[in-house]
C-alpha cells in the first residue's frame, strides 16, 4: 500500500500538495490526519472527489510499501506514521520547503527547496514528467501558493513561486474561486479570539525592531489563529509578532514577521517548533505565559541581528556650503562631486538645503552670482544620529525628500539620502536564485555574517599576522583600517589573493612609514597619490592608501582625490563586488563593512557599479567589467550592461588615452578566459571602437581557444621544454588575419614593443608567403622547412602548428625538436684555410654545407670538408 501524507494540521498548501502527489504517484492514497481546522475541513468537502481521502485508522502499518511525505520532514509531524518511516522495507519520498526542522526524517529521495510554498515544488514536478492537470486542479495548486506566500508578498517568497502560479494561470486556475476561498470570514469564536489579542498585546523596541506579544487563554482551541496573528501585524505595521495562546489544554505559539532579520524558523526551532523566516509556530504544555513571553524576548536578544541606524548609513563627513556661497560656484560643487543637494552652514548650525532642481533653475534665469541663501529651502527636516532606518524611511516617504541631515547634540554630522536607505534595506538580503536549485545548504555564513574573522583566520600565518599589527598599530594611533577590495572579494568567493590593500582612515604614508619601520620592512612612498607598498618580503606586499574620494573633472579623465572615510574610498571604486571592506581594528577585526550590497552581487553572481555615470567617467571599467564576468562566471546585471553600451556608443572612449584601453586590454590577456573576454568587448561594441583593425571571427575566437586548450599536447612534444609568452601567442592569432598595413597599424595603436611588433610580422610573411607551398605541396624538404621557420619564435611556430593540418604541426615539431638543433662542425676558419679569402663567398659555403647536412646528406666534419672541396672543384 503507497500513501500520501502531510503534516498535523493541514493547511492549504499542504493540501494542495497532497493533491499535486496524487498525480504523480496515481497508486498513493491520500490520508487526512486526524486533527483539521474548519477552514481546510470545509474546503475538502467542497472537493471531495478530487482528493478522495481516507483517515488516518483506515491504513494498516503492516502493508506500507512507499510514504510520500510533503510540506514537512518532521517526524514529530506526521502523527503515527513516525513509526513507519524508519522502517527500511517501506520507502520514504520527502517534498518539502522547510530545510531545517527537529526530528528530521532522511531519506535517500528527498527534495528540500527553500521557496515560499511547498506547492511549487510540486508544480514544478508535475511539468517536470509532463502531466497535465484540469483547470479545478490548477485553481488548488494556485490557492495553496496564494495562501502560503499571502499572495506572495512574504519575504520568503521567490520567482519560482510566481513562475509556478504563472503556469497554472495558464491552465486556467480560477481567480475568482481563490478569492472567495481566501476571504476568511471570522466565527464567532475567532472574532472573540481577535478582539482578546488587540485588547492583551503590547509592543516592545528589541535590538531596534517594533515587537508585539499577544498573550491570551481561552477555554478551547480556535482554528486559523495564524491569520489572526498575520492580520494583526499588518493592521499595526509592526517589525514581528508572536501570539502566545492557551486554547483548550495546550499553548500555541505563532510568530510572524515582516523583517528577514527577525528569523522566526530560528526562534522556534529553540523552543521546540519550526517553521520559516517569516512564519514560524510552536506547542507547548506550559501554562505560564509570561514565561514563553520572557523566554521569546531572550531568544530574540539572542539571535537577531540589530536593526541598522541612520548612524550606520550615513555619509560623513559632509561637504557643505556657506549662506554666501554663490550659485555658480554651488553648481560646480555638485557637478564635482555628484551631489543632487547640499547642506547650508552657518557657524556649526544648519540653516537650510539647496537642491539640484534649485541651482539648475536659478542658473537659467541667470542668477549663477546670486547668493544660495535666496534660494535654498529653509524648513530643513533633520534626523538624530540613533534613529532607526525604518523611522527614516517614513520620512522620506511622508516629505517627498531626497536626503535628510544627521544631527547630534544639535550639530550636524552627517547625511542620509534616499539611495543610502534603499541600499540598507535591500542591499542586505543576500539570496542566490541557483544556490537552492536542487540544494539544501543553506546561504554561506560568508554572504551573511556581520563578523569574517574566522576566514581571515584561515590566511597563511605570516599573512594573518600582518593584518593583526596593522590593526594593532590603527588602535594604538587611533586609526580606522581596513582590508579592501579584491583581497576581499575573493576571500569570500574563496579563491587566493595575497593582493592586498588596506585603507586608513587618516594618514596611510605616515602610518606606512611606522609600520614598515617597526616590522623592518621596505617602503615606497608616492605622497601624491597618499599611498604606500611595504615590502613584507619577496611573496609579499601591502599597499597602505588614505581613504579618499575622487571626482572626474571630464569624462575619460585621471581623477583628482581628496581625503575622504571609508564609504567615500569604497563608492569611487568599480563595482560593488570590489567595495567590501573588512575591519582590521582589534576589537573589530574581521568586522563586514559593505555599504553597497556587494556580498549580495557576489552571491547572485553580478556585476554592478556603483553609479549611472560610473563608464562615462572612466570606460576602462567595461574591460574590467567583463573580465570579471569571464573570470568568476558572472554577469552584468541589466543596468550595468545598458550604461557600458551606451558608453560605448558616446564619444567617451575617443576622449580616453589609448595607453589606458591598452594597460586594461593586456591586463585581459594575461585571464585563463580571454578569447571568450573578447567576444564580449565585440558584443558590447568596444572592441571595433578601440581596436578598429580588429576583426574579431568565430575562428579568431576558435583559434585563441585552441591555443589555449592544445598547448600542453604540444609541449609534450618537445624535447626541450621551453616557457612560452603567452600574450604573444594572444597578439599573433589577433593578427593573423590582418594585412600587413593593418599590422602596422594596429601594433601602433597597441604601442606594442619593437619585439612584439617585429615577430607578429614575420610570422604574417611566414603564414602569408611560405606555408601555402607546404600545405599544396607536401614534398618539400627539410631545408625548405628549415628555412621556412628560421627565426620564428616558439611562439609563432606554435600558432602555426594549430592553425594548419597534422602534417604542418608535424614539421613544426621536426624543426623544433630536430632541424633546429643540426650546426655545422666546420667553421670560416676551415674553408679559408681550403684557398677561400675572408667575405660573403664563406657564409654561402658554410649555408650550403647546413643544407646538405639537414637534407642527410652528409653528416661528420670529414663529410663536410669532403663536400666543400667537392663543391670548390665543381666551381672551378
Amino acid at each position: 500500500m503507497e500513501i500520501i501524507i502531510g503534516h498535523n494540521n493541514i493547511d492549504f498548501d499542504c493540501a494542495a500538495s497532497m493533491l499535486a502527489a496524487k498525480k504523480i504517484y496515481p497508486d498513493a492514497r491520500l490520508v487526512l490526519p486526524e486533527n483539521v481546522g474548519r477552514d481546510i475541513r470545509e474546503f475538502i468537502n467542497m472537493y471531495e472527489d478530487v482528493f478522495n481521502f481516507i483517515e488516518e485508522n483506515e491504513v494498516c502499518g503492516e502493508d506500507l510499501t512507499r510514504i510520500i511525505i510533503v510540506d514537512t520532514h518532521s517526524s514529530s509531524r506526521i502523527g503515527k506514521f513516525k513509526d513507519y518511516v524508519q522502517k527500511p522495507e517501506i520507502e520514504v519520498i520527502i517534498y518539502d520547503h522547510h530545510l531545517v526542522c527537529d526530528n528530521e526524517i532522511i531519506s535517500p529521495i528527498m527534495r528540500l527547496e527553500e521557496v515560499g510554498a511547498n506547492t511549487t515544488i510540486m508544480v514544478e514536478e508535475l511539468k517536470r514528467r509532463g502531466i497535465d492537470i484540469s483547470p479545478v486542479e490548477a485553481t488548488i495548486l494556485a490557492l495553496g501558493i496564494y495562501v502560503d506566500t499571502n499572495s506572495l508578498i512574504f519575504s520568503g517568497t521567490t520567482a519560482r513561486d510566481a513562475y509556478a502560479l504563472a503556469y497554472l494561470l495558464e491552465k486556467e486556475a480560477n481567480l475568482s474561486v481563490i478569492e472567495g476561498l481566501t476571504l476568511n470570514r471570522l466565527t464567532i469564536g475567532q472574532q472573540e479570539l481577535s478582539q482578546l489579542m488587540n485588547k492583551n498585546i503590547f509592543v516592545e523596541s528589541i535590538s531596534g525592531y517594533e515587537v508585539g506579544f499577544a498573550l491570551v487563554k481561552v477555554d478551547k482551541y480556535v482554528d486559523d489563529a495564524a491569520y489572526l496573528t498575520r492580520k494583526i501585524l499588518e493592521e499595526r505595521d509592526l517589525d514581528a509578532l508572536f501570539s502566545i495562546l492557551r486554547m483548550g489544554k495546550k499553548t500555541y505559539i505563532i510568530g510572524r514577521s515582516m523583517t528577514e532579520d527577525i528569523d522566526l524558523s530560528v526562534i522556534m526551532k529553540l523552543i521546540g517548533g519550526g517553521g520559516h523566516k517569516g512564519a514560524a509556530s510552536a506547542k507547548s504544555d506550559e501554562t505560564d505565559l509570561d514565561k514563553l513571553y520572557n523566554q521569546i524576548k531572550s531568544l530574540l536578544k539572542e539571535n537577531i541581528r540589530p536593526a541598522l541606524k541612520v548612524k550606520d548609513i550615513m555619509s560623513s563627513p559632509v561637504k557643505t556650503v556657506s549662506e554666501d556661497t554663490t550659485i555658480d560656484e554651488v553648481y560646480d560643487i555638485m557637478l564635482k562631486f555628484g551631489h543632487s543637494g547640499m547642506p547650508v552652514i552657518t557657524g556649526n548650525k544648519i540653516t537650510g538645503i539647496i537642491s539640484r532642481r534649485d541651482v539648475d533653475k536659478a542658473k537659467a534665469h541667470g542668477y549663477g552670482n546670486a547668493p544660495v541663501k535666496a534660494y535654498m529651502s529653509k524648513k530643513v527636516i533633520t534626523v538624530d544620529l540613533e534613529e532607526s532606518v525604518k523611522e527614516v524611511r517614513e520620512l522620506f516617504a511622508e516629505h517627498g525628500i531626497g536626503r535628510l541631515p544627521v544631527l547630534k547634540d544639535n550639530e550636524m554630522v552627517g547625511i542620509v539620502t534616499r539611495t543610502d536607505i534603499i541600499r540598507a534595506l535591500y542591499g542586505g538580503k543576500y539570496k542566490r536564485k541557483n544556490k537552492t536549485e536542487g540544494s539544501r545548504s543553506e546561504i554561506g555564513k560568508e554572504y551573511t555574517s556581520e563578523n569574517l574573522s574566522y576566514k581571515l583566520n584561515e590566511l597563511p600565518q605570516k599573512v594573518l599576522n600582518v593584518l593583526k599589527s596593522a590593526g594593532k598599530m590603527a588602535d594604538d594611533e587611533g586609526y580606522s583600517a581596513y582590508v579592501v577590495g579584491g583581497f576581499v572579494r575573493d576571500l569570500i568567493l574563496g579563491v587566493e589573493n595575497l593582493d592586498i590593500d588596506i585603507v586608513i582612515e587618516g594618514d596611510a604614508v605616515a602610518f606606512a612609514q611606522k609600520f614598515a619601520s617597526q616590522i623592518n620592512a621596505k617602503i615606497t612612498v608616492h605622497e601624491k597619490f597618499q599611498t604606500a607598498y611595504v615590502y613584507i618580503d619577496e611573496d609579499l606586499q601591502i599597499d597602505f592608501v588614505t581613504a579618499r574620494k575622487e571626482y572626474y573633472e571630464f569624462p575619460g579623465s585621471l581623477p583628482i582625490i581628496e581625503t575622504g572615510t571609508i564609504k567615500d574610498d569604497l563608492f569611487r571604486r568599480d563595482f560593488t563586488i570590489n567595495c567590501i571592506a573588512m575591519k582590521l581594528n582589534g576589537d573589530e577585526f574581521g568586522k563586514v563593512v559593505d555599504f553597497y550590497g556587494g556580498r549580495r552581487d557576489l552571491y547572485d553572481g553580478v556585476i554592478r557599479i556603483l553609479y549611472n555615470l560610473s563608464f562615462i567617467e572612466d570606460p576602462t571599467r567595461i574591460i574590467r567589467a567583463v573580465r570579471f564576468e569571464q573570470r568568476y562566471g558572472f554577469l552584468m546585471d541589466e543596468k550595468t550592461e545598458e550604461f557600458a553600451i551606451k558608453a560605448v556608443k558616446s564619444d567617451v572612449l575617443d576622449k580616453l588615452s589609448i595607453e589606458r584601453i591598452n594597460t586594461e586590454f593586456f591586463y585581459m590577456l594575461k585571464e585563463k578566459n580571454a578569447a571568450k573576454m573578447l567576444q564580449r568587448l565585440k558584443e558590447l561594441g568596444l572592441l571595433k571602437k578601440a581596436y578598429p583593425e580588429m576583426e574579431l571571427s568565430d575562428q579568431l575566437i576558435n583559434l585563441m581557444e585552441k591555443s589555449d586548450n592544445q598547448w600542453e599536447d604540444f609541449y609534450i612534444g618537445l624535447i626541450n621544454k621551453k616557457n612560452i609568452d603567452k600574450i604573444l601567442i594572444y597578439l599573433l592569432v589577433l593578427h593573423s588575419n590582418m594585412s600587413v598595413d593593418k599590422v602596422h597599424a594596429s601594433a601602433d595603436r597597441m604601442r606594442l614593443k619593437k619585439e612584439y611588433k617585429d615577430e607578429i610580422l614575420r610570422f604574417i610573411e611566414v603564414k602569408d608567403l611560405n606555408l601555402p607551398a607546404l600545405v599544396a605541396e607536401g614534398n618539400l624538404s627539410n631545408y625548405d622547412v628549415y628555412s621556412m621557420f628560421t627565426g620564428l619564435s616558439l611562439e609563432s611556430l606554435y600558432v602555426i602548428s594549430i592553425m594548419f593540418d597534422d602534417r604542418v604541426r608535424d614539421a613544426v615539431l621536426v624543426y623544433i625538436n630536430n632541424l633546429s638543433q643540426i650546426k655545422t662542425e666546420i667553421t670560416g676558419k676551415d674553408i679559408m684555410e681550403l684557398g677561400i679569402a675572408p667575405g660573403p663567398e664563406i657564409k654561402r659555403i658554410l649555408q650550403a654545407v647546413l643544407k646538405e647536412k639537414i637534407n642527410g646528406k652528409i653528416f661528420t666534419y670529414d663529410d663536410e670538408i669532403n663536400f666543400v672541396k667537392n663543391l670548390l672543384e665543381q666551381e672551378n
